[in-house]
């Protein structure tokens, strides 16, 4: 999957405080709807983020600097490098609250 994944899931694992726990249930909603194709997870990650610049801009820090740490000269290598399916990104997102089951299953009841 694209780098921009990547990132977006090193945003939510470095720096949770930019999502809100009303931000992390619409993109599990968002992702949960789409099919598990690479191309249709990010264009849902890419459309939410255009919702929500404050997000959008933290992601395109790290985009600019090519994955470097800021003050850093080397490659940024906490930056994972995973393909993430439907259900492993719904993880990323909710990690404590729910199992992916549980999320596709409250999101599906609503």
């Amino acid at each position: 999957m694209s780098n921009t994944v990547n990132i977006f899931v090193h945003l939510l694992r470095t720096n949770s405080s930019l999502f809100s726990q009303e931000d992390r249930d619409e993109l599990v909603k968002l992702i949960d709807k789409q099919p598990d194709e690479n191309q249709s997870l990010l264009n849902a990650i890419s459309d939410w983020l255009s919702e929500h610049p404050k997000i959008e801009e933290a992601l395109a820090k790290f985009e600019e600097i090519g994955e470097k740490a800021p003050g850093d000269k080397q490659t940024n290598t906490s930056i994972s490098k995973d393909k993430f399916d439907k259900n492993s990104l719904i993880n990323e997102i909710q990690p404590s609250s729910s199992s992916a089951k549980e999320v596709e299953k409250r999101t599906r009841n609503n």
